[in-house]
């Protein structure tokens, strides 16, 4: 069980004092390098350093129950610290370590790259990825596959195409994909179709999550010929990927309206400048894929405790 194994508040403390392991709008994450299968997980709404040891001290960690079977998605393995406005909102969590780097070139209050840096490193991410075998890309379809039957789904923000592309991690040593920073299906949501069963987990979100450097230098990226041919084929082989595993757009957040899919679809297509005959192509790829239900989709849904800001849902 994980809970025997978890990092003692020592170990939480130390892996606070170190550099963080990665940073974002909601939180920062620390790796517990002396217990490698974890990470610490603080809120941005979180007090200074001292006030918040002192609480560690004093209280204990709340385990969480795995809902996932074993997967791991990063997800919260115990909590402490309640947000007063959101019961399922922690203010510190210890949750499990998902190997793999960030795709993202820039992030909020980190180094940010020159144009040049941002480009070389655009190019280095997006051309590993386009080499990665079909099976990571299969792998990345299974997971979301399972996240939806447990009404949870890939983290993008604000239903945004160019932000949180560090949610699907690049794990070159094992070559493949890694889900994290996940959320519970939203279904208050005025406009959103209350029975919903997939979340951001279709072909449109995916992509979203594997085009690297489409956010801060958007703009400059999608005028660089050889960036945009391996946009090109990166965008075929998620597509492939989903007919291969019989996963659509339909059933998500956006709704079963093709011709809306059809829009948005060749319209962030156009936003990378990928060329009019292959947008054609993928758009009616994934209008044409025939969806199919790989895991039961469960009846006791669970809201979980995570270390995240506030949604606007809620």
């Amino acid at each position: 069980m994980i809970e025997r194994f978890l990092p003692t508040i020592d170990e939480v403390l130390c892996a606070m004092s170190e550099r963080p392991l990665g940073m974002g709008e909601e939180a920062t994450v620390y790796k517990v390098h002396t217990n490698p299968k974890f990470t610490v997980r603080v809120s941005r709404d979180a007090p200074d350093f001292e006030i918040l040891a002192q609480r560690i001290f004093d209280e204990k960690f709340t385990v969480q129950k795995d809902i996932f079977e074993g997967r791991n998605y990063g997800q919260t393995v115990a909590y402490m610290w309640l947000d007063e406005r959101d019961e399922h909102m922690a203010l510190i969590a210890i949750c499990r370590y998902a190997p793999g780097v960030s795709i993202e070139i820039w992030k909020p209050g980190q180094y940010e790259p020159s144009s040049e840096e941002a480009l070389m490193k655009t190019i280095v991410f997006s051309k590993t990825i386009l080499n990665l075998p079909d099976k990571a890309y299969d792998g990345v379809c299974d997971d979301t596959l399972f996240l939806s039957s447990k009404g949870y789904s890939i983290d993008t923000g604000n239903c945004g195409w160019f932000s949180n592309m560090g949610n699907i991690l690049l794990d070159a040593a094992n070559k493949r994909l890694q889900v994290v920073d996940i959320q519970p299906f939203y279904r208050q949501h005025p406009g959103i179709n209350m029975n919903h069963t997939k979340g951001f987990n279709t072909p449109l979100y995916l992509a979203h999550g594997l085009i690297t450097g489409s956010y801060k230098h958007a703009k400059e990226h999608s005028k660089y010929p050889p960036l945009i041919e391996y946009r090109t084929e990166t965008i075929d082989k998620i597509i492939s990927a989903a007919e291969r595993n019989h996963i659509n757009d339909l059933g998500g957040y956006i709704g079963n309206d093709l011709s809306k899919i059809e829009q948005i679809w060749d319209y962030q297509l156009s936003l990378l400048n990928i060329e009019e005959k292959y947008r054609k192509n993928f758009v009616k790829r994934v209008c044409s894929i025939k969806d199919e239900q790989r895991y039961p989709v469960t009846n006791n849904f669970e809201r979980l405790v995570r270390v995240a800001g506030r949604s606007m849902y809620t």
